[in-house]
């Protein structure tokens, strides 16, 4: 009985050890340090496509801290059209809101905050968020969802930035009617660096690097 419980023992050190290995090289070693998502008042960045024949230009720029349903968030001017961020203790949160416009005037078929990016940046980590709500027109209900997923892919260690972490992010914004639907998906590729933030996203056809930037 001592010998099969020695066994038991050994085993169970054994098991340990190894998940002591894996939490260390997937969540510690791995883990991001630094702020990937500066939301200081007054930072900037600017940004190019570097395309010779169709040049494209996007500034970012944060402005004074706003409300949003009770919540305190960061509004991002990207060049005239504003986003806002809440930060919580896992993450970065976007407010969403999804309108219609039905006889000339503006319906909320959804609003609230989602789950845009999960902190700190993990190699591996996958994380999904959705909202889900609906409208009643006139007793025809339209309902609409939308959905973020998003994983990060993998990381780099830089000269110039340092640890910078890849993030595909993948949305899906539908709605539905009693005779139709409609769905939107986007598909997002970023690249964060410590204490700097997004250096470099692909959109669709375009790819924006960072030529300048500014924070407090």
């Amino acid at each position: 009985m001592n010998s099969n419980f020695g066994r038991y023992l050994k085993l169970w050190y054994q098991l340990i050890i190894l998940l002591l290995f894996v939490f260390c090289e997937n969540h510690i070693i791995e883990r991001s340090t630094g702020d990937y998502f500066p939301t200081e008042e007054g930072n900037w960045w600017f940004y190019s496509n570097s395309d010779l024949y169709q040049p494209k230009t996007l500034e970012v720029s944060v402005e004074p801290k706003d409300t949003l349903l009770e919540i305190e968030c960061y509004p991002f001017n990207y060049s005239g059209d504003f986003h806002y961020f809440a930060i919580d203790q896992n993450g970065v949160k976007e407010y969403i809101k999804i309108v219609q416009n039905y006889g000339g005037n503006d319906y909320i078929i959804l609003e609230g905050f989602i789950r845009r990016l999960e902190l700190p940046l993990v190699r591996g980590n996958l994380f999904i968020d959705s909202l889900v709500d609906s409208l009643d027109f006139f007793g025809e209900w339209i309902k609409g969802s939308y959905k973020i997923e998003g994983y990060v892919s993998d990381y780099i260690v830089d000269k110039l930035y340092g640890t910078i972490y890849k993030v595909i992010r993948t949305t899906v914004q539908t709605i539905r009617t009693a005779d139709s639907a409609f769905t939107k998906e986007e598909y997002l590729e970023e690249y964060y660096a410590p204490n700097i933030g997004l250096i470099r996203f692909k959109t669709g056809e375009d790819e924006f690097k960072l030529t300048d930037y500014k924070l407090n």
